[in-house]
């Protein structure tokens, strides 16, 4: 049975307010944000088709997608837009909303660690 481990990712001086940034992790390729100096760690890999978040902006609170403009909350990884435009009578359309995988983040002596799966 597989555990968790801490991994340092970053360097929180190198993450200001704002700062949207990549980082490699057991694998995974991670869009690190600090947002108001709270740091959040995403799958950088956005569901829809696949951009690359890390190169995402900030846009009133949540990670918006560079190719379609899709929107993340970071604290959940739940899509908030298109979700709360697409019609509840078009189901196939809510396909596209599966939400980003969202990894534990804490903040130690200056470095950011993200909590991932062994």
């Amino acid at each position: 049975m597989g555990g968790s481990r801490w991994v340092e990712v970053a360097a929180l001086a190198d993450l200001p307010p704002g700062k949207v940034a990549r980082a490699e992790v057991a694998g995974r390729v991670l869009a690190l944000v600090n947002m108001d100096g709270v740091v959040h760690a995403v799958d950088a890999v956005c569901p829809h088709q696949g951009g690359p978040l890390e190169q995402g902006t900030l846009w009133q609170g949540k990670l918006q997608c560079p190719w379609h403009f899709f929107l993340f909350d970071l604290a959940t990884g739940s899509n908030c837009y298109p979700a709360n435009v697409y019609p509840d009578d078009m189901p196939q359309l809510r396909e596209q909303l599966a939400p980003l995988r969202v990894f534990p983040v804490r903040i130690e002596d200056g470095r950011v660690l993200v909590q991932v799966e062994e």
